[in-house]
């Protein structure tokens, strides 16, 4: 079937591997996917392709004695542009699926469902399906999402930064740049100030709130005697306060309009992706999976350590976490210090260190899983946690 062998061959490394070779970016991985798909249904798992009609997604799901409570695992295999799995999601794939498989093995009731979902990373047209996804009431039958996320350490209860992507074109008039300039209106100008006056409000906002904005001019001409009628800015706008988000960008808008009337120029915005949320952090789950991994006699900071600590990106698995108990736990593949997203963290996704550290995730994930389906006093915590939080 693959240069891997046959699906009874494939264990957790293998694939792990094989999704690291395949290297397919977000909204491609047909290859992939397939893979998963077939692991899956191998064991017992049956799958709906194309689930909400994203073509590289799924929901595979096994239903074990009486079928309640229902545990779910989230499967990303989509790999950076350019660069390949540099983020590491070759594991969260492999961990996943075979965290679902060992937890069907070692429960006598529950329903354990893997969802395959696409472009974390944002590549391509279903960029953050996770938020697709909730926002269509997928995870409205589920108890409990669990996943996992590769790093240069091992923690739980990372915060994660809100996210807006936003793409402004501005439209000028076209001149001659020596015979006629007064008749121009220039696009690039409009852009140039908005860059300068956005950089501006970095001084007025608050500082408890993560506040990262980041931006680049994409077009902006394209002759230097040709008064530029078009140009173009994407922006990326974060915070840790989600409330304070909608003003921060309430703020960039106003700031875009007002350049547009300074230059003469018109201009319209559009939302590059939905926006990603952040994560409602679950502190009795957080503590369990913790203790599960000390267990495994691996170092992991305390929740109140790692909560404390500045956010340093975001995920749509932020936006599953505001509708349904939820943790993503950090294994550690590569030193710490290791800069992501770089061929320093796409080579640790594929050494021994990240084998080791990937089979520790899998059972940490499927025991909590296990306890979750037969504690019934911790699925109560777990949910009381959620509803306060």
């Amino acid at each position: 079937m693959t240069s891997s062998g046959s699906i009874e061959e494939i264990d957790f490394w293998k694939l792990a591997l094989k999704i690291h070779d395949l290297s397919e970016i977000g909204g491609k991985e047909f290859e992939s996917s397939k893979l998963l798909i077939n692991i899956l249904k191998f064991h017992g798992f049956k799958v709906t392709e194309r689930f909400l009609n994203i073509p590289t997604a799924f929901k595979a799901e096994k239903i074990i004695g009486n079928g309640k409570p229902s545990v779910a695992f989230l499967a990303e295999y989509d790999a950076l542009p350019g660069i390949g799995h540099a983020c590491g999601h070759n594991l969260i794939a492999s961990s996943a699926i075979f965290s679902a498989i060992r937890t069907t093995e070692k429960i006598s009731n529950g329903t354990i469902t893997v969802f395959g979902t696409p472009d974390e990373e944002g590549s391509g047209e279903w960029a953050g399906s996770k938020i697709i996804m909730a926002n269509a009431k997928a995870f409205k039958d589920i108890d409990l999402v669990l996943g996992s996320h590769p790093g240069d350490r091992w923690d739980v209860g990372d915060q994660t930064l809100a996210v807006q992507d936003l793409e402004v074109t501005f439209v000028g008039r076209a001149a001659h740049e020596a015979a006629n300039p007064n008749i121009g209106r220039s696009a690039l100008d409009a852009a140039v100030l908005s860059y300068n006056a956005v950089n501006m409000m970095r001084q007025h906002v608050r500082r408890d709130v993560n506040f990262v904005m980041h931006g680049i001019i994409k077009e902006g001409g394209t002759a230097s005697n040709v008064t530029p009628e078009r140009a173009v800015l994407t922006y990326g706008i974060r915070s840790s306060d989600l409330e304070y988000h909608k003003e921060l960008v309430t703020r960039f808008m106003k700031i875009v309009e007002g350049c547009s009337i300074a230059t003469e120029t018109t201009f319209s915005v559009k939302k590059i992706g939905p926006l990603f949320s952040t994560t409602k952090i679950n502190r009795t789950l957080s503590n369990k999976v913790r203790d599960n991994i000390l267990r495994r006699g691996i170092n992991c900071p305390a929740l109140e350590e790692t909560y404390s600590q500045m956010p340093k990106g975001s995920t749509d698995f932020a936006n599953v976490s505001q509708v349904v108990p939820a943790l993503e736990v950090s294994f550690q593949v590569a030193p710490e210090g290791t800069p992501w997203h770089s061929r320093q963290s796409l080579e640790a996704a594929k050494t021994q260190r990240a084998r080791e550290a990937l089979f520790n995730v899998i059972e940490v994930l499927s025991d909590t899983a296990k306890e979750f389906t037969e504690n019934k006093r911790f699925r109560e915590d777990i949910i009381e946690d959620f509803k306060s939080s």
